[in-house]
């Protein structure tokens, strides 16, 4: 898989730590708004979702996109989060 991070916009609330977009240069696609999450040392990615709300009215989110496939999750994941930490994002890659 070859990714490239195009963009990355910290937030901080909870869990949350920011949103980027990624790039899979091998299949022509672009992803926008892939959030960032932290929490007890552990970090995780969560796809683009759309908000709704339940039948008692509480605030949910639907994934957009999704992985069925639980290795190329952890494959896709790992990497993204690699090149986060060592600052390999922006537009000029």
């Amino acid at each position: 898989m070859t990714i490239e991070i195009t963009k990355f916009r910290e937030a901080h609330k909870n869990t949350l730590r920011g949103f980027l977009s990624v790039r899979m240069k091998n299949i022509g696609l672009e992803i926008r708004d892939i959030s960032v999450h932290q929490k007890n040392g552990k970090e995780w990615l969560a796809m683009p979702s759309r908000p709704y709300q339940d039948s008692e009215g509480n605030r949910k989110y639907a994934f957009i996109l999704d992985w069925y496939n639980k290795d190329r999750k952890a494959q896709f994941e790992s990497t993204v989060l690699a090149l986060l930490r060592e600052g390999r994002y922006g537009q000029d890659q």
